[in-house]
């Protein structure tokens, strides 16, 4: 209830003045335990124990987006944390971020967490902070520990993902830390798990809206997961908690797009609303899971190709009420509780089942708010709504390191659907870049995705591959965006069939350029049902990709 409380008062200060939210000079860095990224649109106070650090009594939560069409300028996210659970020895072992935290900050050596053992240096664990053009003037740059895991370059020298990194260490060794009062677990604590945890956050320069770059408007987590002890994990699930918050905290609905592999929240009003507002969406998407054996596969681990791997999806959706006392789909409130969520049940263990469909999923939640299609959560909301997602399982044996890359995804259009719109059109783009236009602005130093009402290219980058992506949206009534990139100048068809194999339009015949470009089909015409559409770059390449129109 406090932070409700802080947040509306927040409303109220920013409503009711000229302020103007000034990036950069009205929020500093008070502590190198927590630090700020703040090169873009998004200020975003990361902390050395797993987590977000609030701003202050009118800035409440550790996420703030400067871009808001209306007069609050201010919190996206309020909190956000790692969960990670497994079995040791068939004991299930769960750490986890949520408000409170069981990381400790530091790395695990020999066997026992430094922090703990050698306080005397714990300024070491801090949060470190560098910017494109830092030397050595920066303490953060000379004294950058790369003795624990902080990334550099080829020449040593601290490497900087995006314009701005902040990275820091911690584990979830230390076994007495409270979670909270409402975990009902040993009671109030975990049991030590030998994890330690690199995390980087970074993001892009910029301060255009998201129809100029979406680099502006996006903030990129990166983990990379090490098992420092002497037992192998069985069943580990990957999970990330937050605690969305924006406008009326009461009204944040979770909600999950599978295909773009994004939870989000969105905005849902009431008959007491009456905010002449534009809310914005504000989602989580994970762009690479964990690495797991797969023949025939290749993962992605940090921009480097592995064969025979593949990186996993999510596993699961947990749309979560409120932080006390109870929850969307039932209290997580225990380490079981979160070991049946991360396999994809209700927290007793049960399956859910879509009452749209009659089946059972893993991803309750997963209708289309816009199109009002599918499951989609219509009950009242508390101040902590929000989601946690999991991907898994996988064994992970001593030493083993996981990577998991993952992005915070705003977007604010003309209207709370728009909002979600725009926000999937950001995943989208998002899913298709590889990583080191993610991480270093290979071949996407502009890039801007326009709305289309006819053909044209979405980049200024130069695609590495052909490729014909989903269309979006799918199901779509009546009309969707069929996307392809282009590696080398062709010859292109593009057609669209029926269930029988019968040609209904051809939407291209030309000879392209290449480049990433984006076709409208409007099924209007047609009767509601499966259809097909098909890319053929002469003589080299040919795919076919299914889609559903829902009238």
């Amino acid at each position: 209830m406090i932070k409700i409380i802080t947040l509306f008062l927040a409303y109220i200060f920013f409503s009711n003045s000229e302020f103007v939210f000034s990036q950069q000079k009205t929020l500093s860095d008070t502590s190198l335990y927590s630090r700020t990224l703040d090169i873009n649109q998004i200020l975003f106070r990361v902390n050395n124990r797993g987590s977000l650090d609030q701003f202050g009594p009118y800035f409440g939560g550790g996420g703030h987006w400067n871009q808001l069409i209306t007069s609050l300028n201010g919190p996206i996210v309020y909190d956000q944390g790692l969960w990670i659970t497994g079995k040791i020895e068939n004991e299930i072992h769960l750490a986890l971020s949520e408000w409170r935290s069981t990381y400790s900050p530091g790395p695990i050596v020999n066997n026992y967490p430094v922090n703990l053992s050698d306080v005397k240096d714990s300024l070491k664990f801090r949060v470190y902070k560098i910017t494109k053009g830092d030397s050595y003037s920066n303490p953060d740059y000379a004294e950058w520990p790369s003795i624990y895991g902080a990334p550099i370059d080829n020449s040593s020298n601290p490497l900087i993902l995006g314009g701005q990194t902040i990275w820091t260490v911690y584990n979830s060794y230390y076994s007495n830390k409270k979670i909270g009062q409402w975990w009902k677990n040993n009671p109030d604590t975990t049991q030590p798990t030998p994890l330690e945890i690199h995390q980087t956050i970074f993001a892009w320069k910029g301060n255009v809206k998201d129809n100029k770059n979406i680099f502006s408007n996006i903030i990129f987590m990166q983990w990379e997961i090490i098992n420092k002890g002497s037992k192998k994990i069985d069943s580990t699930f990957i999970g990330l908690w937050t605690d969305i918050d924006f406008f009326d905290v009461t009204k944040n609905v979770p909600a999950v797009d599978t295909v773009n592999q994004l939870g989000y929240c969105w905005y849902k009003p009431d008959t007491s609303s009456n905010y002449n507002i534009a809310p914005p969406a504000v989602g989580y998407q994970l762009l690479y899971g964990p690495a797991v054996p797969s023949p025939g596969g290749t993962a992605v681990i940090k921009g480097e190709k592995r064969i025979g791997f593949k990186n996993l999806k999510l596993n699961s959706f947990h749309g979560i009420y409120d932080d006390s006392p109870g929850v969307l789909f039932g209290e997580i409130s225990s380490v079981n509780s979160a070991w049946n969520v991360a396999r994809g049940l209700d927290e007793k263990g049960n399956p859910f089942i879509d009452p749209y469909t009659g089946r059972e999923t893993r991803f309750p939640l997963s209708g289309d708010p816009a199109a009002n299609t599918g499951w989609i959560y219509s009950g009242p909301l508390g101040g902590g709504a929000g989601f946690v997602m999991f991907s898994g399982p996988f064994t992970f044996s001593p030493s083993d390191t996981q990577w998991v890359l993952a992005a915070l995804i705003p977007a604010e259009g003309n209207s709370r659907f728009e909002s979600i719109k725009l926000m999937k059109e950001k995943a989208s783009i998002l899913k298709s870049l590889p990583y080191d236009s993610i991480a270093y602005g290979v071949n996407a130093i502009a890039l801007n995705y326009i709305d289309s009402t006819n053909i044209d290219t979405t980049s200024e980058m130069l695609p590495e591959n052909f490729v014909l992506y989903q269309n979006y949206p799918n199901p779509f009534n009546p009309s969707t965006i069929i996307r392809f990139s282009l590696k080398e100048k062709g010859f292109v068809r593009l057609e669209v069939y029926n269930l029988l194999g019968q040609k209904v339009i051809e939407l291209l015949n030309s000879e392209m350029d290449i480049g990433t470009y984006e076709v409208p089909f409007d099924g209007s015409k047609y009767a509601s049902g499966i259809y097909f559409y098909r890319l053929d770059v002469k003589g080299k390449y040919t795919s076919i990709k299914k889609m559903v129109f829902l009238k």
